[in-house]
């Protein structure tokens, strides 16, 4: 890893994560905190935070990941290794602990609610892991920038909040969600340490990662799964602009000249789980 553990960009967001989910659990205001922020959400209005929710979307944030393929390649494997991670993270808690969300435990008008109806599986979030794993593989993987790495973490928090002011789910949910997301990045960028990375993507399993990734974006262009219908046109021209600039990357990939080639023999296992999670997700319905 770029950052070591001592410095606050690898410790302070998921201490600040356990300290408030302490907080939560000690008061046992889950509940009392949702409605206070739902209810204060509403003063920014919904379409600002279902264009947020939708950057917490596995299949968004794996289309925004293609782009670093040959610039940064040592963030490129830790993302998708990061995905991984989180996504177990998230569906492994949501397989033992069925909580309820919102929609079933207050009555209507209680609280604000927009978008797909969910009313189970509520703990963890997952968009909000995805959103810390992108924001902790940059914060923790990329030496300077730190008005960048800082406004992503801003940004990450949104996600995570825009899925309470839309009302699907409870502020421990989110939290749970972000120290997944964070040990998803960590375990991403470890791992090449571990392995003397950075791994080059030049490779056949760049290529391949490439290429899924590209699938992946192509489909953003037609897929309705998110749910909301108004952030359909940002999510087409995100989807195009990935795949556009990531297939330039990977153009400029195939001319260069090719590393020493890396054996990545968890890679094919490594798709295997990244599809998994989305069946778990789309059988479920899960937000």
């Amino acid at each position: 890893m770029t950052v070591s553990l001592r410095s606050p960009w690898a410790w302070l967001p998921p201490a600040i994560a356990l300290a408030l989910a302490a907080g939560i659990l000690g008061t046992g205001a889950n509940r009392t905190v949702f409605l206070w922020l739902n209810r204060g959400g509403q003063a920014v209005g919904d379409l600002v935070w279902f264009h947020l929710t939708m950057l917490g979307d596995g299949a968004v944030a794996l289309a925004l990941v293609l782009p670093w393929i040959r610039r940064a390649p040592h963030l490129f494997w830790a993302a998708l290794l990061a995905a991984v991670v989180a996504g177990l993270w998230t569906q492994v808690t949501k397989e033992f602990v069925d909580v309820p969300r919102p929609l079933s435990v207050f009555a209507d008008g209680v609280f604000h609610h927009a978008g797909p109806a969910y009313r189970r599986v509520s703990f963890p979030s997952g968009h909000a892991a995805t959103a810390f794993a992108l924001a902790g593989i940059w914060a923790m993987g990329v030496e300077g920038r730190r008005l960048w790495r800082g406004l992503l973490l801003v940004l990450a928090s949104l996600v995570g909040l825009s899925r309470i002011m839309v009302g699907v789910h409870w502020p421990l949910d989110v939290l749970w969600g972000m120290l997944g997301g964070w040990l998803g990045a960590w375990c991403g960028l470890a791992v090449q340490v571990r392995w003397h990375g950075p791994w080059p993507t030049a490779g056949r399993a760049g290529m391949l990662a490439g290429a899924v990734l590209m699938a992946v974006a192509a489909s953003l262009v037609v897929s309705r799964h998110i749910g909301i219908p108004v952030v359909l046109p940002a999510q087409r021209l995100l989807a195009v602009g990935c795949f556009t600039w990531g297939a330039w990357e990977m153009g400029c990939l195939s001319r260069a000249p090719s590393p020493r080639a890396v054996r990545l023999r968890w890679w094919p296992r490594g798709i295997g789980l990244v599809r998994l999670v989305q069946r778990v997700q789309r059988r479920r319905g899960d937000g």
